[in-house]
């Protein structure tokens, strides 16, 4: 089984198979970019009745997406001498990829992504960590800091808690020394910030929108978000994180403040992943 696996691992690193993904890789973000075009067109007349896309929250978004990306750069040059301006245009490329049916377009670009001869394993480990790790490490939190939605200390309590939750997992985790060497939770601080930051701005644009429970709309939201990544295979996860969310608010009736909030959040991150991956697209095709 091993030697199995070691073979496919040295197929995907051949100079011809990834030439030939790149030019897949072109296919799928053409896919992709049809597919947000469509996302947009079907949502025309809801977009309509939205006031004004905040720029400012696109700007924090877009940071947010840059640490994101930093990170994925910091694993994959650990102990490496590779170009981090191009792993870092290819992770950009990756956002668009995720539009592609079955999130295979996610996965084909970083395994296209600049590196040395073992890049494919240390980036398929990452792509999983990735999924799973942001839910793992966050969904407790959230769930603990409903039980504390009144309290003047919730947002500090969030802060500590998610760091207290993070470097436990890790300390277990990294019982494993195999995993601890190539593991992304090397760069925890990162990933921490991460997490505070995408929560810290869902509590915002609750805020912005208007609503007076704004945290709890946020902390549903976000919940509805995080399980939504564990449903691999949608497209970024349209309609999954939705659908939970209506859950969680306990209604069946909608009222259209709710649908078009779930509606503009949804434009935020199609805005932020178009620019990302249009950019990254750009640069990997001029290479």
């Amino acid at each position: 089984m091993k030697n199995k696996l070691d073979n496919l691992f040295s197929l995907l690193n051949e100079d011809k198979f990834q030439k030939r993904l790149k030019k897949f890789n072109i296919f799928v973000a053409v896919i992709s970019i049809v597919y947000i075009g469509v996302l947009f067109n079907s949502s025309k007349e809801e977009i309509t009745n939205i006031a004004v896309i905040n720029f400012f929250e696109i700007i924090l978004l877009m940071i947010i997406y840059f640490i994101v990306g930093l990170t994925w750069v910091k694993f994959s040059t650990k102990n490496t001498q590779e170009n981090k301006k191009n792993i870092f245009f290819d992770w950009a490329y990756s956002n668009i990829g995720k539009y592609f049916p079955g999130g295979v377009g996610l996965i084909t670009i970083r395994l296209n992504q600049d590196g040395n001869q073992d890049k494919s394993k240390r980036i398929l480990f990452g792509l999983f960590e990735e999924q799973f790790l942001v839910p793992i490490l966050s969904l407790p939190v959230l769930l603990i800091g409903m039980l504390f939605l009144d309290k003047d200390y919730i947002y500090f309590g969030l802060v500590l808690l998610q760091f207290g939750v993070v470097y436990l997992f890790k300390f277990i985790y990294f019982f494993n020394k195999k995993i601890k060497e190539i593991s992304i939770l090397n760069f925890s601080n990162y990933l921490t910030v991460t997490i505070l930051s995408t929560n810290f701005l869902t509590f915002f644009i609750f805020f912005n929108l208007g609503y007076e429970n704004f945290l709890n709309q946020g902390i549903y939201y976000l919940i509805a978000s995080y399980v939504g990544l564990l449903f691999v295979g949608i497209p970024a996860g349209i309609g999954i994180r939705e659908a939970i969310f209506i859950f969680l608010l306990g209604t069946e009736d909608l009222i259209s403040e709710e649908i078009l909030s779930l509606i503009y959040i949804r434009m935020l991150y199609l805005i932020v992943d178009s620019i990302y991956g249009l950019t990254g697209f750009i640069h990997k095709t001029r290479k």
